[in-house]
């Protein structure tokens, strides 16, 4: 799946209302490791948005289900959700009204609209580094403060099997590097879900001229 191929298959996977649904429903309480992996999350989101005044607003994009409001709500903050799939925008209105539909690689708003911004679970899926270029630099075009992504890498044990399975891995700390600098945003932090044994890393980015 190359090109933008990528991109549009999500766009089309979570278009259905059914599939929506299983995703909230199901995806993060399946099994211990999905419950797991739902609070540590959420807590590195939790420890990224203290770093925004009480009362500024975000962005989540995608928010999805509105997995992660209930985060934002405890930290005192506005935020607005933004998701391609109307189906998911529907379900996440029932955790917060402020949702609209749109894509993360070209958003509906007006430069320096938001303070922070959250990306969780989408660039992985983005195989087209082009792509994941237009969306970096989309957030750091509506957001004045720091942007939250995150990224699969391929040098832990779970993207090493894949690599020998030949299946997509994820990419290397450089090729992350690669992405922020020409996108024109430094890495402040990098953070995994857990060391070693899990792809997913968080990345905290600002604007080189901040």
């Amino acid at each position: 799946m190359g090109g933008d191929e990528s991109h549009r298959y999500l766009k089309a996977l979570w278009a259905d209302p059914k599939e929506a649904l299983a995703y909230r429903e199901k995806r993060f309480t399946s099994s211990r490791r999905w419950r797991w992996t739902d609070a540590r999350e959420k807590a590195i989101v939790a420890e990224f948005l203290s770093l925004a005044p009480p009362g500024s607003v975000g962005i989540d994009v995608p928010c999805g289900t509105g997995r992660f409001f209930s985060v934002y709500r405890s930290r005192n903050l506005d935020w607005v959700g933004v998701d391609a799939s109307l189906a998911m925008a529907r379900l996440s209105r029932e955790e917060g009204p402020k949702v609209v539909v749109g894509d993360a690689a070209e958003l509906p708003f007006k430069a320096g609209s938001f303070y922070f911004c959250t990306c969780i679970r989408l660039l992985h899926r983005i195989r087209d580094p082009r792509i994941r270029v237009r969306i970096l630099r989309e957030l750091a075009r509506v957001c004045r403060g720091p942007i939250l992504v995150t990224y699969y890498l391929r040098w832990n044990l779970r993207g090493i099997r894949r690599w020998i399975r030949k299946r997509p891995s994820g990419l290397s700390m450089k090729e992350v590097r690669s992405d922020a600098m020409v996108a024109g945003l430094t890495i402040r932090k990098a953070k995994p879900l857990r060391r070693l044994t899990q792809q997913q890393w968080f990345f905290l980015m600002i604007k080189e001229d901040s």
